[in-house]
């Protein structure tokens, strides 16, 4: 455990529910809330996609910067705006100690879709250059420290749909060792049906009387620091990471990679399963994370059943959705309103409830296909 805290200080979203932090909060207040979902392709229907169908770079960014942007860096620079406006300008710490940590599913899928069909449609010379900086996947965080003047450490983690959870590790590590005075931490995804063509194919998306996943776009930043800077919204007390062994499309079918995350993340905060009172779940629609994540936390906290939320469900799933339950769960601990969402099905069938006293302790797990494990424990300042 690191000497001091490392708090998070600011918060940034956009997402299916809205551009802001107050668009997702609304949301998260009415029981009954979904997003609009669809996403056309060329020549079948709509694929089980959620969009950010009102997003807008309105007076956050100028016309001329917005226009060389791609959608995912235009997502990331509004939401990590927002975060970052709080703190005023100057900044509280030298622009060249913040970092910038992302996570991300599929930036870059646009702007290579589009290099790549005009390079063999028409001509490689022919291929615009103006897209290239786009088909990487770090392009999104590149952009914003560019944007943003941040000369910290800048990296990008494409682990699908714990990679904005691996982000905010990453993050906290930076500041525990010492390699930054402040980081965003931050996830991104676009909408794009190539992406999302793929888990159709695999049967992984939700369908006509089919569970699985909806995909989502969007981003979320947290701004971590120690000190100084404006009052804390929580504490990112601890993270952990393991994995187990699985096809790069599967689940893996034993818990302990997750349980043993979770352990990592308690350690690390001092903390013991006793004390978590709210757990911002995993669930994603796909019956075998759900059961994946069921299993792990009886196994984990024993007797112990405190709260649950289900979030990707609703707002989607991505390395943005997990950025986007860590911002659930930071705003929690900080004494915010309680989600109105409830406990997914299956943690709900195992004894997992609501509860109506502010959570102190919040625990973030998560598992990708291919079997990466995070978890992350936000604790109240």
């Amino acid at each position: 455990m690191s000497a001091s805290p490392i708090f998070v200080r600011s918060l940034g979203a956009v997402c299916v529910a809205g551009d802001g932090v107050p668009a997702l909060l609304r949301a998260l207040q009415e029981p009954d809330w979904a997003p609009t979902v669809g996403l056309e392709r060329p020549d079948a229907p709509p694929l089980p996609v959620a969009t950010c169908r009102s997003f807008s770079t309105g007076d956050v960014l100028p016309p001329l910067v917005a226009r060389r942007l791609d959608r995912p860096s235009r997502l990331l620079a509004v939401a990590a705006r927002e975060a970052l406006r709080p703190l005023g300008d100057p900044l509280p710490w030298p622009r060249e100690r913040v970092a910038v940590c992302a996570g991300t599913w599929n930036a870059g899928t646009s702007a290579l879709l589009e290099v790549l069909r005009v390079t063999f449609l028409v001509s490689p010379a022919e291929a615009p250059p103006a897209q290239f900086p786009s088909t990487v996947a770090n392009a999104p965080a590149s952009q914003l420290g560019i944007l943003e003047r941040l000369g910290g450490p800048n990296l990008t983690f494409a682990e699908k749909q714990v990679g904005g959870l691996r982000a905010l590790a990453e993050a906290g590590r930076l500041l525990a060792r010492g390699r930054a005075d402040a980081a965003l931490a931050c996830g991104v995804d676009e909408g794009h049906w190539m992406n999302a063509e793929g888990y159709e194919r695999l049967r992984a998306l939700r369908g006509e009387g089919r569970p699985g996943m909806v995909l989502a776009e969007g981003a979320a930043a947290l701004l971590l620091a120690r000190e100084p800077g404006p009052r804390p919204a929580a504490v990112l007390a601890g993270w952990g990471a393991a994995s187990s062994p699985a096809p790069p499309h599967r689940y893996p079918n034993d818990p302990a990679a997750l349980v043993l995350a979770c352990r990592g993340a308690l350690g690390r905060a001092g903390r013991r399963p006793a004390d978590i009172d709210l757990v911002v779940s995993a669930a994603n629609g796909i019956p075998e994370v759900a059961a994946l994540e069921r299993a792990a936390l009886e196994i984990l906290l024993a007797d112990h059943r405190p709260a649950a939320v289900g979030v990707a469900g609703r707002l989607g799933e991505g390395a943005a959705s997990g950025a986007l339950r860590a911002l659930v769960a930071a705003h929690a601990a900080a004494g915010g309103e309680a989600p109105a969402w409830g406990a997914p099905p299956e943690l709900a069938g195992a004894g997992f409830g609501t509860s109506a006293a502010p959570p102190r302790c919040v625990l973030v797990p998560g598992v990708a296909g291919g079997g990466s494990a995070l978890a992350l424990l936000f604790t109240a300042p």
